[in-house]
């Protein structure tokens, strides 16, 4: 960042709120910081939220800060959990758009502007996604997300969620989809377990279209630091790195996820044949092909109370 002048002071209310949760991501926070500053969408606010990061991360952030007004950093004596810190910058942000940045992804200039005008285009829309590619450590792109001419506009509620299911469009909820704001926080933010950003998005599917921007805006990057792969496989390290104060000797994620997806598009709003399709579609596009995690389940709560594994260190963002 050297070189930088201060930026001037961003609006009061800005269009865009991007919130980068983070917890010991120094390896990539400046290169995803970065992308996030050269936007050209200038009227935007980044707030940058460090939970009680032991590495270099909130420096990095407060760096920012320091030339640029349009950065913001949250801090937090201990790590309380993903959804607690995500949910931190969702209720801290003023506009009326709000993205999450995952603390090691990178935006592409016209991501912001892009959705911004096709929420603009589309205003039965609560989000707006563009096509992702997948990055290694370095930079260089290693692959594509299964997201190309998806139709998230005109289908019914069930036939939103099978799509979002099927064809694993993960990045609506937490790889840099635009919210409206006041919908997003009408749901609540991303709740407090395990996979609670597939659920958002099934209940979010159920209650309104979404729109995607047929570009290569945003760059997913893969690494073994990711939390899923830190995790080991370990459910209770799973559910802590969501419920830090988690204590019990077992713990069910997948299956709890697998409940959770289910009422959310059991009790949304509309009538019961499309809550019931709805049902269906989890059943068949996320019970079905993930059933090997329940019996993991299972199998590795077998495992820890044998060999009497009832505390763990957990990871969180």
């Amino acid at each position: 960042m050297s070189g930088l002048e201060r930026s001037p002071v961003a609006d009061a209310v800005p269009q865009v709120t991007v919130g980068v949760p983070v917890f010991n991501g120094a390896e990539y926070l400046e290169r995803t910081l970065e992308a996030l500053r050269t936007q050209d969408l200038r009227d935007v606010e980044v707030i940058v939220a460090d939970n009680a990061s032991t590495d270099g991360t909130l420096a990095i952030a407060e760096r920012f800060a320091a030339v640029d007004d349009r950065f913001r950093v949250l801090r937090s004596d201990r790590n309380r959990g993903v959804p607690w810190n995500w949910n931190r910058v969702l209720r801290e942000a003023r506009a009326p758009l709000f993205m999450w940045n995952g603390a090691d992804d990178v935006v592409l200039p016209r991501h912001l502007t892009a959705c911004r005008d096709a929420l603009r285009e589309h205003p039965e829309a609560t989000i707006a996604f563009s096509r992702v590619q997948l990055i290694d450590p370095d930079d260089a792109i290693v692959g594509h997300m299964d997201d190309l001419d998806l139709d998230f506009l005109s289908p019914g509620p069930a036939d939103r969620v099978a799509l979002f299911l099927r064809r694993h469009v993960y990045q609506v909820i937490g790889f840099g989809g635009v919210h409206r704001t006041d919908v997003l926080r009408s749901r609540g933010g991303l709740p407090p377990y395990y996979g609670g950003d597939i659920a958002l998005a099934v209940g979010m599917a159920m209650r309104a279209p979404w729109v995607q921007v047929p570009e290569d805006l945003f760059r997913s990057r893969r690494h073994d630091a990711q939390t899923n792969k830190v995790q080991g496989g370990d459910v209770i390290r799973q559910v802590r790195t969501y419920d830090p104060g988690f204590r019990r000797p077992v713990a069910f994620p997948q299956w709890y996820l697998n409940a959770q997806l289910v009422r959310h598009a059991w009790r949304a709003p509309g009538p019961r044949a499309q809550r019931l399709r709805a049902v269906g579609e989890v059943l068949r596009y996320w019970t079905v092909p993930n059933w090997r995690f329940l019996p993991f389940d299972v199998k590795r709560n077998v495992v820890r109370l044998v060999r009497g594994e009832y505390r763990g260190a957990y990871h969180g963002e």
